[in-house]
This record gives C-alpha cells, sequence and structure tokens, in this order.
C-alpha cells in the first residue's frame, strides 16, 4: 500500500476549486492500494480534522481547523507542542492545487527538494504553462497557431498599448498573465472598456496579455496524458456560456467543468474528423514538447466564420483531473489517478542525477588557501 499526500489550497484565486479536485480524487483514490493523507496549504500545512466536509473549507476567515503539519524530505509530519510526530512515509504527492504556487512551479521546485514524487508537470513547464504570455512564444516557436496578442507589464507607457493595438485591433480581451478559470479576463471594445479591464487584471496579477477577441467562436478542450511513454488525449468537448468568454461562475457554478453531468456542455463536441485529429495532434505536440507530467488539459478556440482554430492556453492541473473527458470511454477518475500516480513514480526513479567528484576543495584545503581570494572569474 502506498503513502499519498493530497496536497490542496494554497494561495491562489482558484483555492475553492483546489478543495473540490480533492474531494472528489479522495473519494475516487482506491483504499485498498493507497493509505491517503488529506495535506491542506494556507499559510502552511495542515492535516483537516474532517477532510471529506466540505463546510470544513468554507468559515468567513479561509482558516481549516487541523493539525499543522510539515514535509522533512519524504517524510509527513504533524507539530505538536513545538515538536514533530512522524505521520508517514510520502510514496507520492497527489497535486490538486489550480493557480497560484501551487501550479506555478514553486510547489514543484519544493517537492523537488525534498525528494517526493508527484503527478503534476515539473517546474519549467509548470512555470511557462501558467504564464499565458510564455505560453505563446513557446507555442509560435511549435508553429502552433494561437491568436494575435502583446503582453503588458505593470507601470509600462501607453505607448505600449498603443502599439498593440494597432496591431491586433479591437474587439481585445484582457487577461493576467498568470491567472485561471477566467478570473481577471474582460472582453473591451472601446479605449473607455480598455482602461477597466487593464485596472481589473493588473489587481490580479504584475503582467497581462492582451488578445485579439474572437466574435463568433466556440471553445473545445483536450485533455492528455501519458502512460507507459505512450500519449492519450481525451474526447474533446464543447463548453456552452453565455457571455462573450465563460465566467468562472459559468465553469463551476452552473454545471461547467468541475462537475460530470452538465446541460451547458457539449460531450463529445461536434466536429470533423479532421478538426478533431488536429486539435488531440497539437495537444500532444504541446505536452511532448513542454515535458509535461500527469494530466493537462489544453483549450482551444474557433472561430465559427473562418474554421480556424487556435490554441488557447494550457492547464498543467486541470480541475477535477479532466476525468469527465475520459468518461465515455469507460475510463473513471480512480483509473486515471492510478496512471499518474504510477507514472510519477516511476519517472522519479528513472530521473537522472548526475554528479562529478571534484578535487577543487581539498586543493585548496591541502594548500591553506584563503578560498575568499580564490578567482572564480571563468566559472
Amino acid at each position: 500500500m502506498k503513502n499519498i499526500a493530497v496536497i490542496y489550497g494554497g494561495n491562489s484565486c482558484e483555492k475553492d476549486i483546489s478543495v473540490i479536485t480533492a474531494m472528489q480524487a479522495m473519494a475516487a483514490l482506491d483504499k485498498n492500494k493507497y493509505k491517503v493523507f488529506p495535506v491542506f496549504w494556507n499559510n502552511g500545512f495542515c492535516i483537516p480534522e474532517d477532510s471529506a466536509n466540505i463546510k470544513v473549507y468554507a468559515r468567513s476567515d479561509g482558516s481549516v481547523i487541523g493539525k499543522d503539519a510539515t514535509f522533512v524530505g519524504d517524510n509527513l509530519y504533524v507539530i505538536k507542542r513545538s515538536k514533530l510526530k512522524l505521520l508517514a512515509k510520502i510514496d507520492c504527492a497527489l497535486l490538486c492545487t489550480h493557480g497560484g504556487l501551487g501550479e506555478n512551479g514553486a510547489l514543484q521546485g519544493f517537492l523537488d527538494v525534498q525528494g517526493i514524487p508527484y503527478t503534476s508537470s515539473g517546474v519549467l513547464a509548470s512555470g511557462i504553462g501558467m504564464d499565458k504570455s510564455m505560453c505563446k512564444l513557446v507555442c509560435k516557436k511549435l508553429s502552433l497557431p494561437i491568436l494575435p496578442y502583446g503582453a503588458l507589464c505593470e507601470g509600462e507607457s501607453n505607448e505600449i498599448v498603443d502599439k498593440i493595438l494597432e496591431r491586433i485591433g479591437f474587439p481585445v480581451i484582457v487577461k493576467p498573465a498568470n491567472q485561471g478559470s477566467s478570473i481577471g479576463i474582460n472582453v473591451c471594445k472601446t479605449l473607455e472598456e480598455l482602461e477597466t479591464a487593464l485596472k481589473t487584471a493588473f489587481y490580479y496579477d504584475k503582467k497581462v496579455v492582451l488578445e485579439k477577441a474572437l466574435t463568433d467562436f466556440k471553445e473545445i478542450n483536450c485533455a492528455c496524458l501519458r502512460k507507459n511513454g505512450k500519449l492519450y488525449p481525451s474526447t474533446l468537448e464543447e463548453p456552452i456560456g453565455w457571455r462573450e468568454f465563460l465566467t468562472f461562475e459559468d465553469k463551476y457554478m452552473s454545471g461547467g467543468k468541475v462537475t460530470k453531468s452538465s446541460a451547458k456542455r457539449i460531450f463529445p463536441a461536434q466536429m470533423s474528423d479532421a478538426d478533431e485529429k488536429k486539435i488531440k495532434n497539437m495537444t500532444a505536440k504541446l505536452y511532448s514538447a513542454l515535458g509535461c507530467k500527469g494530466i493537462v488539459r489544453c483549450d482551444f478556440l474557433i472561430d465559427k466564420e473562418s474554421g480556424e482554430i487556435y490554441l488557447n492556453e494550457i492547464n498543467t492541473i486541470p480541475g477535477s483531473m479532466a476525468g469527465y473527458l475520459y468518461e465515455d470511454r469507460g475510463i473513471g477518475l480512480n483509473a486515471i489517478l492510478d496512471v499518474i500516480i504510477e507514472e510519477s513514480i516511476k519517472e522519479f526513479k528513472e530521473r537522472k542525477i548526475c554528479g562529478y567528484s571534484s578535487k577543487v576543495l581539498q586543493y585548496y584545503a591541502n594548500n591553506n588557501t584563503n578560498a575568499c581570494k580564490v578567482s572564480l572569474k571563468n566559472v
């Protein structure tokens, strides 16, 4: 039996969605295979008293009642009266953290240092996937189709905005570069609307993306995971929203991506075999190029007038682990969790840690050399 630390919460605006994903995952994990340790992450780690009760996470101050916890190496401890009590040696961390430090590579780097396998993409892929402008740069290099866009950092002059508008024109969609779930996003048709939208986006991030907004389009989602070296793109879905883009409420509070049953999606998505194949190939191409791990979801936009397909973004830790995109194949969330846990442990064992036996320190120590005066100009 493997010890699995399910990490969720975090400092993100998507913390609530993280809790839902974690609750779904913990309910789906096979208790005959895994011993599950819920680890809620707020200001620090804690083991909630009743992790399966959603009311535990709905306190007005955002706090969760439980035992403080920490990781030391691959061991999980609870903290009691300033002393550490060993809870378990962790075999794998199942990451259910959406956005913020839980998805941008920070948590992944922490787990790398601790020596704990984890089920999401690594530091580099996570960082690129989280930053919309960086991800678009990679897509351009891979010749993956994206909409015209420009990036703007807080405090930069209006001249940069003017140059971006000259190139892409109105309507424009404004997005915080490192947020998900449509948080802080607005579509603008005038300069006045753009000014307000920029203030909103900069409230959530120090960098924003201005992108050409399609006026008549549909969104298509495709997940992908790897098993035994082979990539498996999911069945495609078309979420249905009532606005110019899917809002947070469209996605999560009216039968959207987090829930399985939904009147606001078409599943499988209706399109030509050629377009379906193209989307699946683009998803697999980006997954492979970034060196992703676990399960990801790529979101696409299709211009209804031209039929052009554009890659919108990649989510390296999708809500509900994108399990709803495999359900038509008879593949449940429990099976997906089995795959990503097994793959993460396998990849961790196969990673290359190369060392080099240097004699530099012994040389200077034996010659009584002052290390502060050693020149490192060629390093």
